[in-house]
């Protein structure tokens, strides 16, 4: 529990220091094509001599690239340009962009909104991207409550979604899905970026298992992607096995 509290402290001290011009990206985004984006931007920069503004746009709004990759390349390029027709132009792919490339667009977009943003407001904006996205101000979590009984009451799994609903809009928050399985119950919930997750959580257990201590105290809070019914009951498993 120690080392627990330590990460948390070491994430509010993180959250704590984002200045107030945040945005962050709505959209559910696949964690690992979020680093690859990063991460091959880094090595992306326009060379004025070959990267011709009104032909790259041409480009992407004709499908004239040969491969996914290049079509990637592309896509960063245009997200560096700081002009409204380019941003537009990446909108509207992003509309028609095929599965495997959509993420990669809405990417795109994001950073090439950021661009115009930072030229228009002479300031560094802040991006947040976490996997599971999040809405206006707010932060998407999925929330895993695992049961720490054989058999649940139906009392018990209404107190916990009364719970919930009573603790997140308290606290400017929001449920979005509340879920029950065998042997746990999930929650796909908003929160404001600088909301206390963790002692709300906390509130939320203690209330609850005062109707028969029918919650583990190792609830499990996510921001990366929604786990499936297979990955949470491994994770369960695991924590019953130490």
């Amino acid at each position: 529990m120690e080392d627990n509290n330590d990460i948390y402290d070491n994430i509010k001290d993180v959250i704590n220091s984002i200045p107030d011009n945040y945005k962050i990206l709505e959209e559910t985004i696949n964690i690992d094509t979020q680093k690859e984006y990063y991460e091959s931007s880094k090595g992306i920069s326009i060379d004025p001599a070959l990267d011709i503004p009104e032909e790259m746009i041409n480009q992407l709004n004709e499908g004239k690239f040969s491969s996914t990759e290049d079509c990637k390349i592309l896509l960063q390029k245009l997200a560096l340009l700081d002009s409204v027709e380019a941003y537009r132009t990446i909108e509207k792919f992003c509309l028609v962009a095929p599965p495997e490339i959509k993420e990669w667009a809405i990417l795109a977009k994001q950073q090439s909104r950021m661009v115009m943003q930072c030229s228009l407001l002479d300031e560094q904006q802040v991006f947040i991207s976490t996997g599971l996205g999040g809405k206006n101000d707010k932060l998407r979590y999925l929330l895993i409550f695992p049961f720490s009984k054989k058999q649940v009451s139906k009392f018990q799994l209404d107190a916990l979604e009364k719970e919930l609903l009573y603790f997140l809009p308290k606290n400017e928050g929001e449920v979005e899905e509340f879920e029950i399985q065998k042997k746990y119950a999930t929650s796909l919930i908003l929160l404001p970026l600088k909301a206390p997750v963790n002692e709300i959580i906390q509130e939320i257990l203690a209330e609850c298992n005062q109707f028969g201590n029918f919650l583990s105290h190792n609830a499990m809070i996510t921001n990366m992607k929604k786990f499936s019914h297979e990955e949470i009951s491994a994770f369960i498993e695991e924590e019953e096995e130490e």
